[in-house]
């Protein structure tokens, strides 16, 4: 067994919904450290031969708000999933010994917060050791009650066996068989040097992650049928995974509320730019790549805002991008770039535009609008089509991530992940890297 380092990616988390009279979780967020502005991302240098640490390493932060009239009993369960991320029903590899935060520590909102009650600081594995990331692969989080009657959010994150090192190279290119401006593409490729040949038929897979959109993995797998996607490197000790169709989309819009004379607290925030129009055929300027800043933002100024986004736009063109049962939806790091039922937009007359209200804390957002429809039945929505609104030009920068499965042979077969490599566009012509 090939030791060395280890990295964990934390990411993403689904809110769900409080009953009434419970609690209400708001504000989730992870990152590395306690820097927020960090990718997620723990760095573990010395695991034993059977691939779990020897020693200290980084820690994952999860921070989050809770109303309520007094501090409930929470705790985090932390469970090993496939790669497709179900959780693995195998008591070898999700410890019940290590994988349950009971005791969450807390401080009460400051005097004149009214958006929350008690703020939830916390970094994982913790002090007392009672939570560990024995083996890599697919995590998800769960926030829950001590009775475990109530869950209010669940959030994925990645632990990586640094064994296969990886490179990832953009390019931007044009996809002929695609009218502009979906022609424009960015190609991935992942070279992964593999630790053993021998072991190449467990070395199959690599997931390709585009900024913080960490629920829309692009596979590229050596068995896949997929005519946009190809491996090459057969019996040469290496792997390199291509794909040839992703869209780079647009530069993401940015909401920045930290003004606090022009977004004062309590109010109803119009961001002063007006309405938001359609991108099809043009960029805006830089964005934050995904991200939020929240945390510079103390005190009373650390409440919660209550804002507006308003989308303009004209009938045709509404009908155009809503064919087939579609829906517009707002995405962003709020809701970690998965929209859900309550981020749908709605005509209303005094404002004549699409609207959707969302209650943020007050911090610097990048967001953006998708379209699809609500699957009742599965909670998700399905059918997203990123480009419609927002359009596509491969000179957007984009950061994509790429994890190398392995499907490790122990305990029945369960998948590690053994890899990691990031690779960014640039603004340059066609062909270039």
């Amino acid at each position: 067994m090939i030791v060395r380092t280890m990295y964990l990616f934390l990411f993403c988390a689904q809110i769900i919904l409080a009953r009434e009279g419970e609690p209400v979780l708001r504000g989730l967020s992870v990152y590395a450290g306690n820097d927020e502005a960090n990718p997620p991302v723990v760095l573990r240098k010395n695991l034993d031969r059977e691939g779990r640490p020897t020693g200290k390493y980084g820690q994952i932060t999860i921070q989050f708000d809770i109303l309520a009239s007094e501090p409930p009993d929470l705790k985090i369960r932390f469970l090993h999933c496939n790669r497709d991320w179900i959780v693995d029903e195998n008591l070898f590899v999700n410890n019940i010994n290590y994988n349950t935060s009971f005791y969450l520590k807390f401080v009460p909102s400051p005097g004149g917060v009214q958006g929350y009650a008690y703020r939830y600081i916390n970094t994982f594995p913790d002090a007392g050791d009672a939570v560990r990331f024995e083996y890599s692969g697919n995590w998800v989080f769960r926030i829950m009650d001590k009775s475990e009657t109530t869950q209010f959010a669940e959030g994925r994150f990645f632990v990586v066996d640094d064994l296969a090192p990886t490179t990832v190279a953009v390019t931007n290119e044009y996809l002929t068989e695609n009218p502009s401006p979906y022609n424009q593409i960015h190609k991935v490729a992942a070279r992964v040097t593999l630790p053993d040949e021998a072991d190449a038929y467990f070395f199959t897979t690599v997931d390709v992650y585009q900024n913080r959109r960490y629920h829309h993995p692009y596979r590229i797998d050596t068995w896949d049928r997929n005519r946009y996607t190809h491996v090459e490197g057969i019996n040469t000790g290496e792997r390199i995974f291509k794909i040839m169709n992703i869209m780079p989309g647009n530069e993401y819009r940015v909401l920045d509320l930290s003004n606090v004379t022009r977004y004062p607290n309590k109010s109803l925030v119009r961001p002063v730019d007006g309405a938001d129009q359609m991108r099809l055929f043009w960029r805006t300027g830089a964005d934050r790549n995904g991200t939020a800043a929240l945390t510079t933002f103390t005190g009373i100024n650390s409440d919660y805002l209550e804002v507006l986004f308003r989308l303009d736009m004209t009938l045709s063109d509404y009908r155009a991008v809503t064919s087939g049962g579609r829906e517009i939806y707002l995405v962003g790091p709020f809701n970690f770039w998965t929209p859900a039922e309550d981020d749908k937009l709605a005509w209303d007359d005094t404002e004549r535009s699409y609207v959707v209200t969302k209650l943020l804390r007050r911090g610097i957002y990048d967001y953006q609008y998708v379209t699809g429809t609500w699957e009742p039945r599965t909670q998700v929505v399905a059918n997203q089509d990123w480009l419609a609104i927002e359009g596509n030009d491969w000179r957007t920068t984009n950061t994509y991530t790429v994890f190398v499965y392995y499907n490790d042979p122990r305990f029945g077969g369960f998948d590690r992940i053994v890899g990691m490599g990031r690779g960014s566009s640039i603004q340059q012509l066609p062909g270039s890297h």
